[in-house]
């Protein structure tokens, strides 16, 4: 009799994270930049949304407390992630949210628990799956996929990400590999193996300077092996320990969509958006091909892509160029954390891109001043609207400038801020939470355990060695180890308090002020 987990790695549970790119808000700047017509004709229309893998529920909690005119719902086969979710939702007294324990296959014979009725279009405006497409055996595969078609209504999209080739062509080797050590390993130990097999692995490289004929074949691999033993546990035997695991080809994956009637519009990483990003040497070759799904397999073939953030549609809706500036220049957008930078400079699939100086400053000095449309940045700078959106996008994605929700935000503001402030007694209690909402962006912005004990600490009006001395103590008791730059735990006690007093200062200094400007704290 087959296992109710269908080969997936049940033995443990996910993390708890966030995923901008899930945000409603984000997948509409997305379609909208790809010439797409969003699901919501304004910011603040009501939405269903639908999350397939919903994990331990945290992503999905957060963008309900952002979102209070969105009903969520979201569905995963483990029981103890659903465990979780459910107590999370009444921790946060938020009202407007589910989680349902369900399998996928099972779904498919019977959505009712969905509330969609057979041979009727489904009333989702959005529907995610996070970390799933390529973790799961074929079957539950185009289960999940075809739940997502039947329950997307129209025009609806469905975020879609998995791990992709040839990017991840070297760590196939470290799959099999880790495979066969936890065949013969102690199961309730898996970290040893994934070790050893990143240090057998490792040593097959050869040397740096004089690589061996696999460290010669997969150059990228060493650097890949090198993360192994700084990542947890957890992520290592869901990223790795299911039957299911098995990136793809891009072209694949669009195959299998569009049999479900789901068509690729764009993707929630904005800056693959725009493919004149690829170095100037390729654009002979890869831009001047017209097949849509071909030029995406010579982009990933380019840049040796790993990840895919895909957003398909049940329905596509294009733009005409008029209606597309129209609908783009309402976007509002907002000041997030933006240091002063000599260059801006942003990391993204076709490797280290430099965005316009002047522009970029320019936008980021107005939006110091209120949050503003892309209508109106267009009016003060008088650039073409093609270039304000690439910059944008490319400053999204930097997490320097942020998609303002207006008075949407406002809305929601009580609600986040009483979500935050319970999220932050359970990360000092101990809970492995990393994130807290912002509700004028409408999105979950990475807060650390210590952030918080030193946002209490300033607010109590200490600093000197009493701040560092109540940090160091609640550190204590959390069970938390202060690293260095290297990841090193820190022994000496002088270099505790070296560092936190620095970080008290660097929190204080800037971090402080943005927090309250996104009204993550009051």
């Amino acid at each position: 009799m087959p296992h109710w987990d269908h080969g997936y790695f049940s033995n443990s549970i996910y993390t708890s994270s966030f995923y901008r790119e899930q945000v409603p808000s984000w997948l509409d700047f997305a379609s909208l930049v790809a010439g797409h017509e969003p699901p919501r004709a304004h910011e603040g229309d009501p939405f269903h949304y639908l999350e397939l893998g919903s994990g331990m529920g945290l992503c999905l909690c957060l963008q309900a407390a952002c979102y209070p005119e969105g009903q969520f719902i979201g569905v995963d086969f483990h029981p103890e992630h659903i465990a979780h979710s459910r107590w999370l939702v009444t921790q946060l007294k938020l009202k407007n949210i589910e989680f349902i324990e369900a399998d996928f296959c099972d779904l498919c014979s019977n959505s009712s628990p969905l509330g969609l009725l057979p041979g009727v279009n489904g009333h989702f405006h959005y529907v995610a799956a996070h970390g799933i497409a390529s973790w799961v055996i074929e079957p539950v595969q185009n289960a999940m996929l075809a739940l997502a078609s039947q329950a997307l209504r129209p025009g609806g999209l469905f975020y879609c990400s998995y791990n992709t080739f040839p990017g991840w062509l070297g760590r196939t080797a470290f799959h099999v590999l880790s495979e066969l050590e936890l065949q013969r390993s102690d199961q309730s130990s898996p970290h040893a193996a994934y070790l050893r097999a990143a240090t057998t692995l490792n040593s097959l490289l050869g040397p740096e300077e004089q690589p061996h004929v696999l460290g010669m074949a997969q150059p990228t691999l060493r650097a890949d092996l090198s993360q192994i033993p700084l990542s947890p546990v957890n992520y290592l035997t869901q990223e790795y320990g299911s039957k299911g695991w098995a990136p793809m080809f891009v072209s694949d994956m669009h195959q299998r969509c569009k049999n479900h009637k789901l068509s690729p519009v764009a993707s929630a990483t904005l800056p693959d958006l725009f493919d004149d990003l690829l170095v100037e040497s390729l654009h002979d070759t890869v831009l001047a091909e017209k097949n849509s799904l071909i030029r995406s397999t010579l982009i990933d073939l380019a840049t040796n892509k790993a990840f895919r953030r895909d957003i398909f549609a049940k329905g596509s809706l294009s733009l005409s160029g008029q209606e597309k500036i129209e609908r783009l220049g309402r976007v509002r957008l907002a000041l997030r954390e933006a240091p002063a930078v000599d260059v801006y400079s942003f990391n993204t699939h076709f490797g280290e891109v430099v965005g316009m100086f002047d522009i970029c400053h320019e936008m980021e000095a107005l939006l110091r001043e209120n949050a503003q449309s892309l209508e109106s940045l267009q009016a003060e700078l008088m650039q073409p609207l093609p270039v304000l959106e690439k910059m944008a996008a490319l400053l999204l994605h930097g997490n320097r400038i942020g998609l303002d929700r207006g008075k949407q935000g406002d809305a929601a503001l009580s609600g986040c801020l009483s979500v935050n402030g319970t999220l932050k007694r359970m990360m000092q209690a101990g809970r492995p939470y990393e994130f807290l909402t912002s509700p004028t962006l409408g999105t979950g912005i990475s807060v650390s355990t210590l952030e918080t004990l030193f946002q209490d600490a300033l607010a109590k009006g200490l600093n000197g060695e009493e701040l560092a001395a109540c940090i160091m103590l609640g550190a204590e008791v959390l069970g938390a180890e202060l690293r260095d730059g290297d990841k090193k735990t820190m022994l000496s006690d002088k270099k505790k308090l070296e560092a936190i007093n620095s970080g008290a200062e660097n929190f204080r200094s800037q971090r402080l002020a943005a927090l309250k400007a996104m009204k993550v704290i009051e």
